[in-house]
């Protein structure tokens, strides 16, 4: 009897240690599937598709900088590709206040550059600053304890340069911030994965929580907007004494961290000054310190990070790579003299993008250059125009057009999974960074080496169209050797050279 109880409580035991994960990540995909369904309620909503400015939300303006916000809440289109679009521009020597989002984001520098800071939980503050190593030196030769040098280091967690063309990927709750070390403005722009299940509770919205600026009840609007998308310094929710307490600071310096600065987004760097931020430093270290390292991250960020298809996290989150410039010519996955070049970045060329399930395409059109007719199978794209102007044709499921005009500089348009587009550049040229809502983006091609026409049989395409065998390999070939973008046709050319001369009769005139 006592044999049979034992083996029942060990077969309990086992069924439950069993089925917990199990039903942990049937609930996990029961609820994205809530968030899909109510995502794809509001893309079956859609009958047109617009060009956009990213300050339909907000706009607030301060001394340092600009944050501009489009929300779901206010766009349709964002709101079925289950993303909030966002652009912040930090003038030269002012700072972004630091803060976490609620939401994952994937940003791209337009233009400038400068450094951020993500602070990820449970890595080390390995990186710090040079002059504090120098000073420690001649203090330990001078015999003063290590204590006093220990509290008088600064160190911090990485801080990375970033520049133009640098796609970064920002964890939900991950804390950062960053700093305009240049001399002209530094322009992000980046999207918010409202729709992901780490927005839990906050469908389609994005709220950033501050750790900076002022409290809820002395706050100063700037600008436009009534900040919605903006919150107080969560430091002025908490009682000043409590605060002083718990930090183990005087009561003045925990109301400083609750008041002392007027603005919610950035701050200038006194006249005259400039932050002198730390720098890497190696440090060796043992296999025992580097094993518990990554067991402690590993073992505490599993749950957050990982997919609930995968086994948990393969590599070690503290030494991951952020990001990856996308401007790079040499990094081109596609190239095409006098037509342009195109740059993914996906998990396979940032791999902590699996973990955020996003992904980014930088796209360079040289002028009236075009894209071939495609669709993306398994992702929405957000596109922002980086530079110059071009036409856009994108088609619904009914066949119908849903958008066909002229997208500009400063512009984004949400181009929904599965609905057709082209892309054409006009006489200046036509730049953008496109993101996607998925790691690794799948399109489908209507034209060029990899057109879906070109690979069904002649006779299934002469009897769906109604053609004579030579229209479709006309269909076909013409442009089988072509790839994702088109050059200028020989049309075009022709009608460059004509106006050429026309211009150049006009001035002899």
């Amino acid at each position: 009897m006592q044999i049979l109880l034992i083996a029942s409580a060990c077969f309990l035991f086992l069924s439950l240690s069993t089925v917990s994960p199990v039903t942990a990540i049937s609930q996990q995909r029961r609820g994205r599937g809530r968030r899909y369904d109510e995502q794809s309620s509001s893309c079956r909503r859609l009958r047109r598709l617009s060009a956009h400015e990213p300050s339909e939300s907000e706009t607030i303006r301060s001394d340092g900088g600009t944050f501009e916000l489009s929300t779901g809440e206010d766009n349709e289109e964002l709101e079925c590709a289950g993303v909030a679009f966002f652009r912040k521009t930090i003038e030269s020597n002012a700072i972004l206040l630091p803060r976490y989002p609620s939401a994952d984001l994937l940003l791209y520098v337009v233009r400038g550059e400068g450094r951020l800071g993500i602070v990820f939980p449970g890595c080390p503050e390995t990186f710090r600053d040079h002059s504090s190593f120098q000073g420690r030196s001649r203090r330990r030769s001078e015999g003063r304890r290590e204590e006093e040098e220990e509290e008088e280091e600064d160190s911090s967690q990485k801080v990375r340069r970033v520049r133009r063309g640098d796609v970064i990927a920002i964890f939900a709750g991950a804390a950062y911030w960053s700093y305009n070390d240049g001399n002209e403005p530094l322009q992000i722009v980046g999207i918010a994965d409202t729709s992901s299940r780490r927005n839990l509770g906050r469908s389609r919205s994005y709220r950033p929580f501050s750790l900076a600026g002022p409290g809820s009840s002395s706050r100063r609007e700037e600008g436009e907007g009534e900040g919605r998308g903006i919150g107080s310094n969560i430091f002025a929710g908490f009682s000043t004494r409590t605060l002083a307490e718990t930090l183990g600071v005087e009561i003045e310096t925990a109301r400083k961290l609750q008041e002392n600065q007027q603005s919610r987004l950035f701050a200038r760097v006194e006249r005259g000054q400039r932050l002198s931020l730390p720098g890497p430093r190696s440090r060796s270290r043992s296999p025992y310190e580097r094993e518990t390292e990554r067991d402690d991250v590993a073992g505490g960020l599993q749950g957050y990070y990982s997919s609930g298809d995968e086994n948990g996290v393969e590599e070690l989150v503290c030494p991951l790579r952020v990001k990856h410039n996308a401007d790079n010519p040499e990094d081109a996955d596609v190239y095409v003299r006098d037509g342009g070049r195109l740059n993914r970045v996906n998990r396979f060329k940032l791999p902590v993008l699996k973990y955020l399930r996003l992904g980014a395409e930088r796209v360079v059109l040289h002028p009236r250059a075009s894209c071939v007719p495609s669709w993306r199978m398994n992702a929405h794209g957000i596109m922002y125009v980086t530079r110059g102007e071009g036409r856009i044709e994108v088609v619904g499921d009914e066949g119908r057009s849903v958008f066909d005009g002229r997208v500009r500089e400063g512009q984004f348009i949400v181009i929904p999974q599965f609905y057709a587009v082209i892309k054409q550049a006009g006489d200046e040229g036509f730049e953008w960074i496109t993101f996607t809502t998925s790691d690794i983006s799948f399109q489908s091609f209507l034209a060029g080496r990899q057109s879906v026409l070109k690979a069904m049989p002649e006779e299934v395409l002469s009897a769906a169209y109604r053609m004579d065998r030579t229209e479709v390999r006309q269909i076909m070939r013409n442009r089988e050797r072509d790839t994702l973008i088109l050059p200028p046709s020989s049309l075009g050319r022709d009608q460059e050279q004509q106006h050429n001369i026309t211009s150049l009769l006009h001035q002899v005139e």
